[in-house]
Parts: C-alpha cells; sequence; structure tokens
C-alpha cells in the first residue's frame, strides 16, 4: 500500500453490540483509532475488550454496527485480512518447525518469493530480539520467546492495522521494553495502526497516545492519556482513572 493509501487508514467503528446466546457481550460500543495511533483498550476481565477485537480482526460475524479497518468495510472481510496483523491473547505454533522457517512459509502465503521471504524473515527475528535463535526449533522456545514470535508474525505481511491482545505476556522486563519499542517503531516509522489490550497498565500508559476503557461491555472513557487520568482536582495516574470509572460503573 502506498504512504497515501496508509496515511488513510485507521479503525473506526459504530455502534457494535454482540450477544453470546442471552448474555450480551458488547452493547453500543463506538472508537476510533487514527492512522498511526496507538490505541489501548482497557477493562475489567470480561468486560468484552478480547470480543471486540475479534470482531475487528473478522474472526467472529458482525451482529449489530458497523466498522472500517485498514481502508475496508466490514462488508469485505478478506481485504480486511489482507491489510492487518493479529497477535491473539494465545496462539498456537509448530513445535518442530524453526523460527525463521515459521516466518519465511508465511511471507511465502503473502506473495513473497523465496528470497524476499528469507529476508523479510531474518529482519523481523532482529526487530523482536530473536536473531540469535532463528534456527532453533519453536519447541525449545520460553513463553516469551514465542510472545516474540508472535508478534514477528503478526508484522510479516507488513500490515495496515495491528491489533495486539496482551503483547507482552509472558515476558521479563527486557522482552517487555524490546516489544515496546518495536510497537512505537511500527506506528512512528511505518505509519501502523496499532490496537493494543494490556492489564499493565504502566506499559498502556507508556506507549499509547489514546486509551478506550471498556467495562461490562460499555465504553465508559476514551481519549488522549493526558486527559483520561486527568482528575476532578489533579492528574493522576492510569491506574487511579482507570479505578475510578471501573468502581463508578
Amino acid at each position: 500500500m502506498s504512504g497515501s493509501e496508509r496515511s488513510a487508514s485507521g479503525v473506526a467503528c459504530s455502534g457494535i453490540g454482540f450477544r453470546y446466546g442471552a448474555r450480551t457481550a458488547l452493547i453500543d460500543v463506538s472508537l476510533e483509532a487514527r492512522p498511526g495511533s496507538v490505541v489501548g483498550l482497557i477493562g475489567p476481565n470480561g468486560a468484552g475488550k478480547t470480543t471486540l477485537m475479534r470482531l475487528l480482526t473478522t474472526v467472529l460475524p458482525l451482529q449489530t454496527g458497523t466498522f472500517r479497518v485498514a481502508g475496508c468495510e466490514h462488508t469485505d472481510p478478506l481485504a480486511i485480512k489482507r491489510r492487518i496483523g493479529v497477535l491473539p491473547e494465545s496462539g498456537g505454533f509448530p513445535r518442530n518447525t524453526t523460527a525463521a522457517d515459521y516466518l519465511m512459509f508465511f511471507a511465502r502465503l503473502y506473495g513473497c518469493d523465496r528470497t524476499e521471504a528469507a529476508v523479510r524473515s531474518a529482519r523481523l527475528l532482529s526487530d523482536v530480539g530473536l536473531d540469535d535463535r532463528g534456527d532453533d526449533r519453536i519447541k525449545t522456545y520460553s513463553r516469551g520467546m514465542r510472545q516474540r514470535l508472535g508478534l514477528a508474525r503478526a508484522l510479516v505481511n507488513d500490515p495496515i492495522v495491528l491489533f495486539l491482545d496482551e503483547p507482552t505476556l509472558g515476558l521479563d522486563p527486557a522482552g517487555q521494553a524490546l516489544i515496546l519499542r518495536a510497537i512505537a517503531d511500527a506506528a512512528a516509522r511505518r505509519g501502523v495502526t496499532v490496537v493494543l489490550t494490556s492489564h499493565l497498565l504502566e506499559e498502556v500508559e507508556r506507549v499509547c497516545e489514546e486509551i478506550v476503557v471498556i467495562d461490562k461491555g460499555r465504553v465508559i472513557g476514551q481519549g488522549a492519556v493526558a486527559d483520561v487520568t486527568r482528575g476532578e482536582s489533579a492528574p493522576g495516574s492510569l491506574r487511579d482513572a482507570f479505578l475510578r470509572l471501573t468502581q463508578d460503573e
């Protein structure tokens, strides 16, 4: 995609609702992620964050509302899938495949020839700090290393929008810092729009420009981090704002 097309792409949804049988998961959810921004989607367990991510990545069928992702309407899920990268909260990996071959496989699926696939695999492994382990089988990887490999996989098709569900799950502090740098770099240098969920609010405050707070399936707060964290009398932390908003509910 050209630079002008990329700059016109982001995420926008309006009036999203979703039910699992008799249970309501999302109610009239509307939000926007500007092109090239990093937006944090936060909320208590069971708030509806993962359901919203699955809808926006076309894993779940839309029931109510509309959305547009990476310049594509929700009515064209194949086009959306070609333009996004996804890191789910828990994803499986082939244990006996090397990390380099794993990334090369997906690069070939997205149309790269063998040479370009190898180059892209090596670059992504370096970006996530696994360049010295690319020839090792994935079964030898720790949980944190698999998480970093998952991020590399999400970037393999040079996505326009990146959806990350708990991207630093299982990482030590050094691994967390590396992943956060990679996320910031994707947004700043590549113009990628990033939507991420995390329970590590200090991490969200550090890397996200804007946040959306969801509780009981509803959006209860959104905007720039500084605006959301501003209390009635003085600025506070994102943790303070999170507790204030969700406890008020």
